[in-house]
């Protein structure tokens, strides 16, 4: 199969990457006007509602599990042109997902204190975080839909309309934020709860403006609900063969990074406070490589599902080959400006804003190596169809290597928090790494997921 020019691979990765980075730049910067809002209300509240986030980073990354593994199939059945089965993965994912938030909506609102208590044993931060919890909670079927149908969008190539309706809720976020925490417009300062309440609203609002956009834009997503549901016992296996690794693969690892934060919160408030400064700015360095990554998945998936896989093989050995270039330079970006970040916000101690100056100074040294193991398992090995291999990989890095360590540093041996994060990133990172290059260059990762037994690359 022919290569595809230099120019037309920039040029294609930066059409579909720039709006979903750009999309995802926008819930970044919410999340950090969130703790920037919140930051005003002192060290425990913001402590509190980073431990709440550990719980909707699950949720996220369950339901980032649903929507990777329908992508994988969505996006080499674009390339196929079968859109009656673009649909039945769509209703199917989408219902699976909604399930799966309602039982953590129950969960969240009637266990909140024992779910906070996991993670701190701090009396103040679990009664915060309790109260946010249980209000923010009722956001995650909003949350299922935008992702699930995000995600089929951008699979079929359109990241103009999540990237819109994202904006608005954004916005909207951002007002209610300032209106509800701190009692605007006639209304009462609702603190914490205002924060969430604001998270919920502006969710579902996001939801039905991408909703009515799919709609009027006659999007493929869109059918009948017997056309979505429109399944039978094999289809379903094939879904959840390819979809129950991803799944398992993000609940492992959101379990295993809880397991860092039950370590992490346990090294005193006001670390843990610079821990989630340090993490709301890191999300906005971060959206770059989701970019790139989604980019890789589109095109590499589609190729895949054409028949192209030679053309999939170097299209992904492209993105390999540019992430650390991109890595370096929002590294030397992050390490200029992560002072002036922090100092736009009303941090409480000057602790708190050390340790998070100290961690950003961390992570962009290291982020070249730890992205690079990102790009590869969710945007080359998952689009073209080992879905599997991420899942053994987090299972030696985090588990085998990460954790004991972290534990180890953490709560017998009492090292520094900064050299803590650093342990956690290096003993994670490296192994992965390692096993990530020499799967990608084996290109044994290429099965064409649309026609059983095209698998050219696989042993």
């Amino acid at each position: 199969m022919g290569k595809m020019s230099n120019n037309g691979f920039v040029g294609q990765m930066l059409r579909l990457a720039l709006p979903i980075a750009l999309q995802n730049m926008l819930t970044s910067c919410a999340g950090l006007v969130d703790t920037a809002m919140v930051v005003g209300l002192g060290n425990a509240a913001t402590a509190a509602v980073g431990v709440a986030g550990r719980w909707t980073f699950m949720l996220n990354l369950f339901l980032f599990g649903f929507c990777s593994g329908s992508s994988a199939l969505i996006s080499q059945y674009w390339g196929a042109r079968d859109t009656h089965s673009i649909r039945r993965t769509f209703g199917l994912a989408l219902s699976c997902a909604f399930g799966a938030a309602i039982v953590y909506n129950l969960a969240a609102f009637f266990l909140a204190e024992p779910m906070m208590r996991v993670f701190t044993p701090e009396t103040e931060v679990v009664s915060l975080a309790a109260v946010y919890l249980r209000t923010v909670c009722f956001n995650s079927v909003f949350l299922a839909f935008n992702m699930l149908a995000g995600a089929a969008l951008r699979s079929t190539e359109d990241v103009v309309s999540p990237l819109l309706c994202s904006g608005v809720s954004v916005l909207a976020n951002s007002v209610l934020n300032y209106v509800l925490i701190y009692g605007k417009l006639g209304l009462p300062a609702m603190g914490v709860q205002g924060a969430a309440l604001a998270t919920v609203i502006s969710t579902a609002l996001g939801s039905a403006l991408l909703f009515a956009r799919a709609f009027f834009k006659k999007a493929v997503i869109i059918a009948p609900l017997r056309e979505l549901l429109d399944v039978n016992k094999v289809f379903v296996r094939k879904f959840f063969a390819v979809a129950t690794p991803v799944i398992g693969n993000e609940a492992l690892w959101s379990v295993g990074t809880n397991i860092y934060v039950m370590v992490l919160a346990r090294q005193g408030a006001e670390n843990y406070a610079g821990y989630t400064l340090y993490s709301s700015v890191e999300q906005l360095v971060f959206v770059f490589f989701i970019g790139m990554c989604h980019a890789c998945a589109i095109m590499v998936g589609k190729r895949v599902g054409e028949g192209k896989l030679d053309d999939a093989y170097y299209t992904a050995r492209k993105f390999m080959i540019a992430e650390p270039v991109v890595g370096v330079a929002l590294g030397l970006l992050l390490i200029v400006v992560r002072d002036p970040i922090l100092s736009l916000l009303p941090i409480e101690t000057e602790g708190a804003r050390k340790v998070a100056s100290d961690l950003l100074l961390i992570y962009a040294c290291w982020m070249p190596v730890r992205q690079l193991s990102y790009i590869a398992v969710v945007g080359s090995f998952r689009a073209g169809g080992d879905t599997r291999t991420g899942l053994y990989y987090d299972i030696i890095a985090v588990f085998l290597c990460g954790i004991p360590i972290v534990a180890l540093l953490g709560m017998v041996v009492h090292v520094p928090f900064q050299m803590l994060v650093l342990a956690m990133f290096v003993a994670e990172d490296s192994i992965k790494l390692v096993l990530c290059i020499r799967r990608f260059r084996s290109r044994q990762w290429i099965r064409r997921l649309t026609m059983p037994g095209d698998n050219a690359y696989e042993q």
